[in-house]
């Protein structure tokens, strides 16, 4: 009778210990929200959760914000959410119930650029969002927002397709398999997420390109924007810009450098100093007007970063 005493003693008491060291799971993430203008996926913070398991179409991310920046590369992207606590106090919590996020065209060339995007990247380098795709001559140029390592960057690849593009035939252009060489090309920039652009356009001298257009009574607004740091004096802005007068509506791929001289503070060389250098020190690395395909492009962009405004 003893022996059999114990024996149960050990089996209650082994079980109340189970109970007892079982951990409180944490809420299941809701509100789950995604913003196509900036490629922002976001949901309501957990208590006690510090970090979430972010599922795209089954690939899993782990990142401690309540945000993840992700370009849509497919007509149809499901979203989970799932938050963890890495102090192994609190259980990881279900899974959220699914975010289905579907493109409208059944053929978007934004779709089919970001697709593209992918494809010519390398297995280290993951794409977060074109600024501009434009052609000139036999290649095609494609410029984005790369995260490597855990930083984000600006590159710009260069495609060369062994015979001149024509503008109005991007959808062909995306579908080939096989261009004749893709290659990178030395233009990787560490991104500046001050809002240079904005900062431009509100001063009363342009560089000579805008000026004209200005000029000729266009308004002008950015589509796409990015600063980086083409030097230590200098600061860089790529990205669509729009012209528009009465029912005459235009769009360029530019790259912009603007001298800002030996500024120390970090706010004002990308901001103030914008607004205040002086005009005869702005130039244009590149200044080109979109057409056919192109154009189509940066109206299809345009219209889904409209979406959510």
């Amino acid at each position: 009778m003893v022996v059999a005493f114990v024996a149960t003693f050990l089996v209650v008491s082994k079980g109340l210990d189970k109970k007892q060291s079982t951990k409180t799971q944490l809420a299941t993430v809701e509100n789950l929200k995604y913003d196509q203008q900036n490629n922002l996926l976001s949901w309501d913070d957990v208590t006690n959760a510090d970090s979430y398991n972010v599922s795209v179409n089954g690939k899993e991310t782990s990142v401690e914000d309540n945000f993840y920046t992700v370009a849509l590369t497919e007509q149809r992207t499901e979203f989970k959410v799932q938050a963890k606590d890495t102090t192994n106090t609190y259980a990881t919590s279900k899974w959220s119930k699914s975010l289905i996020i579907t493109l409208e065209q059944e053929e978007s060339l934004v779709a089919e650029v970001n697709q593209f995007a992918k494809r010519i990247l390398s297995t280290s380098v993951t794409l977060k969002k074109v600024i501009a795709i434009h052609a000139k001559e036999n290649y095609l140029y494609t410029t984005g927002i790369f995260e490597y390592g855990g930083t984000d960057y600006l590159y710009t690849w260069e495609t060369d397709y062994g015979q001149p593009i024509q503008t109005d035939d991007l959808q062909s252009v995306l579908n080939m398999e096989n261009p004749r060489r893709q290659t990178i090309r030395n233009s990787r920039y560490e991104i500046k997420n001050y809002d240079t652009a904005s900062s431009f356009l509100s001063r009363s001298e342009y560089s000579e390109q805008i000026q004209n257009l200005v000029n000729e009574g266009y308004t002008l607004n950015f589509v796409t924007s990015q600063a980086y740091e083409a030097g230590s004096d200098t600061v860089g802005i790529k990205g669509i810009l729009k012209a528009e007068k009465s029912s005459n509506t235009r769009y360029f791929s530019v790259d912009i450098e603007i001298y800002v001289g030996n500024i120390g503070i970090e706010t004002a060389k990308y901001t103030v100093a914008v607004e205040q250098a002086e005009w005869k020190a702005l130039y244009e690395g590149l200044f080109l007007e979109l057409t056919g395909d192109f154009a189509e492009y940066a109206k299809e962009l345009e219209s889904i970063q409209n979406v959510n405004k």
